[in-house]
């Protein structure tokens, strides 16, 4: 099947076909210090909350001086730069930094575990790190647990850190306007190590190259980054909040720095600046429409919502739908691993019943889907694993080859994980992860499906549904349920009320014999999605007790 924008090939679906030619830089760090150059006054970032600018020529002050002081240090070309901290305005100079020396740029969740940052610590080996303040311990407690000699670099003041305003104010303007990149030796070398969401276990690193930023700047990026009346509410340790803040530079637009999401907050900026565009994950949408936060603010300037991280439900389609009827809602599929999208919704998408669609496949991308079982290639509308290419996808798992060969296959597919099918009109449909299935004598039970009628209850904020192990049936659906404020509904739902509200809507099989319990609050990725790895673990440790 031919169309301008996809082609069905031997059951592979791909995506319209740009050829990448020659890169106008060798490096990211080089494309990042000319266009700094180009137009000094240029305003190339604001503080959302504060209102606080930086021009390029102070963005290009402040990350070259921090690139000398990272050379005083000994930092060599490949050598990595752990980032962890929240969004603010220097976040991205040492990142530039260490892309202008050839070094490699980790960014890290600032609520990571002890024990992630000690594991992160042994396989990054980073040789130095720039943290908030709250952060600044935990990550120099790991680093001596991973017998790592690394320098921390604080953005604020903690007692026996230097801070970031002192390095900088180490070298003399004369060392500034002399500054060059260092080159590198291919564009194709790691630029950035991105870790995994960590929602099913313990994060990986994701090796990213130069080629995957330049192919994307040099396709024109995505639109979203050249609109002022944009906001990503997302951290750089998320894919989207990592290009939100190279591919504006590129692309010579104003990037509007977040806040870390919180609804009130959220809801306060978009209505002051009168954002037209913005991208949530499907866990922010889900609290946004469950808090009265929405209600509180004018957020009319709303034209359009992209929804990425999971699919959502069609009860927050739905919600949404109501609560913002003059936007349209837009979901895209994607994954680190790939460098970003590999799908997007149109305005004349499907919306299909739930999942629905994640959009029409992009360019340069391919998909085919495979029994899991056997490996067998199926065609269109048939269930299956999505397996990818892109002409972005990572180099490997950082320092991890057994985990790269268990994700990438001798062919070059990246095995997803993640089961759903195509269509004839080449729209990508995302069902479950192989891993949220849940086994009941038998049943494959999609807990996608229970978390989306759970939702539909008006005391339902946030819930995730896992699998408790049980001896004779193999698994029982359990629920982990966020009750919305008490204010809200006027009365606070009970276990039993919702075990039979999801009894009277869906089949036997799917009843929640597990249970339900009810939690403050549920763990969370930095991009809001659930770390269901945690929540499997304490459905574990309750069926061991």
């Amino acid at each position: 099947m031919n169309n301008s924008e996809f082609t069905i090939e031997n059951n592979i679906l791909k995506g319209k076909e740009i050829p990448c030619t020659d890169f106008e830089y060798g490096s990211v760090g080089e494309m990042i210090l000319s266009r700094l150059k180009s137009d000094p006054d240029f305003v190339g970032q604001i503080d959302g909350t504060t209102g606080d600018k930086q021009t390029y020529e102070q963005m290009l002050d402040r990350s070259v001086r921090c690139a000398l002081w990272m050379k005083t240090q000994g930092l060599l070309p490949g050598d990595v730069v752990a980032i962890c901290c929240d969004n603010r305005l220097d976040v991205a100079m040492p990142c530039f930094a260490a892309l202008y020396l050839g070094a490699i740029f980790n960014p890290l969740d600032t609520e990571m575990s002890a024990k992630e940052f000690r594991i992160i610590m042994t396989i990054m080996k980073p040789k130095m790190a720039f943290v908030n303040e709250a952060s600044a311990v935990a990550v120099a407690q790991a680093a001596k647990e991973a017998n790592l000699d690394m320098k921390i670099v604080v953005f604020g003041r903690v007692s026996s850190f230097p801070t970031f305003e002192t390095i900088i104010a180490e070298p003399g303007i004369n060392e500034v306007q002399d500054f060059r990149c260092t080159a590198i030796a291919n564009p194709n070398e790691t630029a950035i190590i991105m870790c995994t969401s960590g929602t099913t276990g313990f994060p990986k690193g994701v090796a990213l190259a130069h080629t995957v930023i330049l192919r994307k700047l040099q396709q024109g990026g995505r639109s979203a980054f050249n609109n002022p009346e944009i906001v990503f509410f997302t951290p750089i340790v998320w894919i989207t909040g990592l290009l939100a803040m190279l591919l504006p530079v590129g692309n010579k637009s104003t990037r509007i720095v977040p806040p870390t999401f919180e609804e009130y907050t959220v809801c306060e900026l978009l209505e002051r600046l009168k954002v037209s565009y913005s991208k949530f994950s499907t866990t922010m949408i889900n609290r946004l429409l469950k808090s009265d936060a929405s209600n509180k603010y004018d957020l009319s300037s709303i034209k359009s919502v992209i929804c990425g991280g999971e699919n959502p439900l069609t009860t927050s389609r739905n919600a949404f739908a109501k609560k913002l009827p003059g936007a349209s809602f837009k979901v895209g599929y994607g994954m680190t691993e790939l460098g970003g999208s590999t799908s997007t919704q149109s305005n004349n998408a499907k919306p299909g019943s739930s999942p629905g669609s994640s959009g029409r496949i992009l360019t340069n991308c391919q998909l085919k889907v495979v029994n899991p079982d056997t490996d067998k290639v199926l065609g269109t509308n048939q269930l299956g694993e999505l397996l990818w290419k892109t002409d972005t996808m990572m180099n490997c798992y950082y320092n991890d080859p057994d985990a790269t060969a268990a994700t990438i296959d001798e062919e070059g597919w990246l095995h997803s994980g993640d089961l759903g099918y195509y269509d004839e009109d080449g729209e990508v449909f995302v069902v479950d992860r192989l891993k949220e299935l849940i086994k009941y004598r038998g049943h494959l039970i999609s807990s996608v499906e229970i978390e989306s009628v759970l939702l539909s209850h008006p005391s339902v904020k946030e819930v995730a549904v896992v699998g408790l192990p049980h001896p004779v049936d193999g698994e029982h659906p359990i629920a982990f349920v966020v009750r919305t404020e008490s204010s809200l509904t006027g009365k606070e739902v009970t276990e039993q009320e919702l075990i039979d509200f999801v009894g009277t809507e869906m089949a036997d099989s799917t009843r929640l014999q597990g249970g339900v319990k009810f939690l403050d609050h549920l763990p969370k990725t930095p991009s809001n999605k659930i770390r269901r790895g945690y929540v499997r673990d304490l459905a574990r440790s309750m069926a061991t007790t």
